[in-house]
């Protein structure tokens, strides 16, 4: 991980096998080439890539060109709980678990913490 890049989480709690996420923000310098192609590529990996997630992977909901960001949600809310991405410039992806924490098993957290630090490198 290059020092450029911050990885910020908030969990509910945790142990050696699993976590409860409410979120996690990792930021890196600015992307190489244009900001939408970034985000293009951002948003199509985290979608092919988080299939694990609780109500699947997020698909996207809506991209801003004025604000270069993109927003991505969990295709199936279960209990009213969804996982809801947002991606800014290029260098910011931010996952917030909405309705409560998510479950995730302590390999897939780790996973997400490296597709997303890979994504803003």
């Amino acid at each position: 991980m290059r020092d450029d890049v911050k990885v910020k989480a908030d969990l509910e709690a945790e142990d050696t096998l699993a976590v409860r996420l409410n979120s996690l923000q990792v930021t890196g310098g600015p992307p190489e080439g244009s900001v939408r192609d970034a985000l293009e590529r951002q948003t199509q990996t985290i979608a092919r890539e988080t299939t694990w997630f609780e109500g699947g992977a997020p698909g996207l909901v809506e991209v801003d060109g004025v604000s270069n960001a993109a927003l991505m949600r969990s295709k199936k809310p279960e209990g009213g709980r969804f996982i809801q991405v947002v991606l800014r410039g290029g260098d910011s992806i931010q996952v917030e678990a909405k309705g409560g924490s998510t479950h995730l098993s302590r390999e897939n957290y780790e996973k997400l913490k490296d597709l997303l630090t890979g994504l803003v490198e």
